[in-house]
């Protein structure tokens, strides 16, 4: 197949550069800058540098036989890509990476009452609310986006195809979607090697990766594990790593390359995915799962779709974290971890298929589509 690949955020990844992906990197800056570059904020609304661009390489390409897919595009792209495939009678896809297609702060999520929202996107009571995890003029800024991404930007209006990462997804999105929308599942993606899996009832380590940030639940597994004089290692970076690598019995190894990631996971005796929000995926979970590791995950996550309750891990009441310390304790039974991490296994490689002929064949069926 030939690739074409817009993206706006240099440098581009050497592995990229050396595929015979045809590259376009527009070399601008992210919203990050925007104290710095202000005019980054305009660009976030509409990018109209990337709506040429992507018209120009849209020129030389046929519609009968072209797929464009959609994946980040908030922090510089912007949406003006998809209006200009849709201008020009493009299929165009987007997978549900996050709730940027209808929620303003992308999460469904209030990050100041730290829980899951249940306002209605872009409504009055939306717009008035007071979530954003900085400041409200964050939040302000953040509609504004919402606005010209639903109308210059052409989306989700114009996009009839979409890939779900899961069922929760689905349920929270459906409604702020076109009507004749058309969800395609297909889990992410990992890299990882099938071999034997680890003996995780032999491990001590209970482990944490992600972001170090409130939402992500961190504290809760920090202060359960505490109350069992249980010692938990954190494997990630954010706000809260100087507080967390304060306590007793913790260890922050701060951001690590994949491969050493893996090396955590394969010390492991339990995973725990502790998220106060719902996430879309929770791709550790099956990293987990491919080493022969069992995870402890909040209910409200999209990860617990692929944890079954007490065959290949465990579920706990989201923020509760009396619940969360329980399954600690039941771990502690090397019989029931051993059980446990040997299902995750065995169905995570059983349910395991190719991602690249799965998008492949979802392409296909958008190309054949009326």
């Amino acid at each position: 197949m030939r690739v074409l690949y817009l993206g706006a955020v240099g440098p581009v990844d050497r592995r990229l550069a050396a595929s015979p992906v045809e590259v376009t990197c527009l070399g601008q800056p992210e919203l990050l800058e925007v104290a710095r570059r202000p005019g980054v904020a305009l660009q976030a609304l509409w990018n109209g540098t990337a709506y040429r661009e992507m018209g120009r390489l849209l020129a030389a390409l046929d519609p009968a036989s072209t797929v464009v897919h959609l994946h980040g595009y908030t922090k510089a792209l912007s949406t003006s890509p998809v209006a200009a495939a849709h201008r020009r009678g493009f299929r165009v896809v987007c997978t549900l990476h996050d709730f940027f297609s209808a929620c303003p702060n992308g999460a469904f999520f209030d990050y100041v009452s730290q829980a899951p929202c249940p306002r209605v996107a872009l409504s009055f009571d939306c717009i008035a609310a007071r979530c954003d995890k900085r400041h409200v003029a964050h939040k302000l800024f953040r509609v504004a986006r919402s606005a010209a991404q639903r109308s210059a930007g052409a989306f989700p209006r114009t996009v009839r195809d979409y890939i779900a990462l899961s069922e929760q997804s689905v349920a929270k999105l459906r409604r702020y979607l076109p009507a004749e929308a058309r969800f395609h599942p297909l889990p992410n993606p990992i890299q990882i090697d099938r071999l034997a899996p680890v003996a995780a009832a032999e491990n001590a380590a209970i482990l944490q990766v992600g972001r170090l940030d409130k939402e992500k639940g961190v504290m809760l597994l920090a202060e359960a594990a505490a109350a069992l004089g249980q010692a938990v290692v954190f494997v990630g970076d954010g706000p809260l790593r100087a507080e967390l690598a304060g306590r007793p019995g913790v260890t922050v190894t701060g951001w690590l390359p994949p491969e050493q990631v893996v090396a955590w996971l394969d010390r492991a005796r339990c995973l725990v995915f502790p998220s106060l929000w719902y996430e879309t995926y929770g791709l550790v979970v099956d990293e987990a799962a491919a080493r022969g590791v069992p995870a402890i995950v909040s209910d409200i996550t999209a990860a617990a779709e692929r944890v079954a309750d007490g065959v290949t891990g465990w579920h706990f009441p989201s923020g509760d974290a009396a619940a969360l310390g329980r399954k600690l304790a039941e771990i502690r039974c090397d019989q029931t971890v051993a059980a446990a991490g040997r299902a995750a296994y065995e169905r995570f490689w059983q349910d395991k298929t190719s991602h690249v002929q799965s998008l492949l064949d979802i392409y296909a069926s958008m190309l054949r589509s009326e």
